[in-house]
C-alpha cells in the first residue's frame, strides 16, 4: 500500500473505504455491460437479417428471378423535378397550413427534401417527397383527379 501521489508507505489500518464511490464504479461497469451485451445483440442480428437478405438473392438468381422486384436493391427514386406543380398532401411534420396547397418546386435537395414556393401566397417550405403528389391534370380542381389515393383533408373540421 503505497500513496499514489509521493509513493510513501500506507498504513491499510488508516484507510477509509469510498462506498459512495465504489457504487457509481459499479453502476458504471454494469452499465458499460448492459450496453456491451446490447450491441452484441444488435450486431447478430444485423449480421443474422443480412444472411436472410443473402441468402434470398442467391435463391433469386438462381430461379433466375430479378432481385429488383423484391423491394430489397431498389434505389430511392424521387417522382419530382424542378419548376413541376405539386399539391401538398402532408403528413405527420407539415405545418397544418400548408396542406391542400399548391407548390412549384423550386430546387430539390438532399435525401428527397424539396424546396417549394406555394402559388398564391409565395411563401418558401422545405418538405419531404412522400408529403407531395403530382398534379396529374391542371385543368382539374383541387378535388377531381389529384392524388386518388390520398384524398384531400379539410382542416376545418
Amino acid at each position: 500500500s503505497r500513496c499514489t501521489l509521493c509513493s510513501a508507505g500506507i498504513d491499510s489500518g488508516s484507510l477509509i473505504p469510498n462506498k459512495a464511490l465504489r457504487a457509481a464504479a459499479l453502476a458504471v461497469k454494469q452499465e458499460d455491460n448492459r450496453r456491451l451485451f446490447h450491441n452484441a445483440a444488435l450486431r447478430k442480428r444485423r449480421k443474422e437479417m443480412g444472411d436472410q437478405i443473402d441468402l434470398s438473392k442467391r435463391s433469386s438468381r438462381e430461379n433466375g428471378e430479378d432481385g429488383a422486384e423484391d423491394g430489397l436493391h431498389r434505389g430511392v427514386q424521387y417522382p419530382f423535378s424542378v419548376n413541376e406543380k405539386v399539391l401538398i398532401k402532408g403528413n405527420r411534420r407539415t405545418p397544418e397550413k400548408f396542406v391542400g396547397k399548391e407548390a412549384v418546386i423550386t430546387s430539390q435537395c438532399l435525401n428527397g427534401w424539396y424546396l417549394l414556393k406555394i402559388i398564391g401566397s409565395g411563401e418558401n417550405v422545405r418538405l419531404q417527397y412522400r408529403s407531395l403528389c403530382k398534379i396529374m391534370n391542371p385543368q382539374s380542381t383541387i378535388e377531381e383527379d389529384r392524388c386518388p389515393s390520398q384524398p384531400i383533408q379539410n382542416s376545418s373540421s
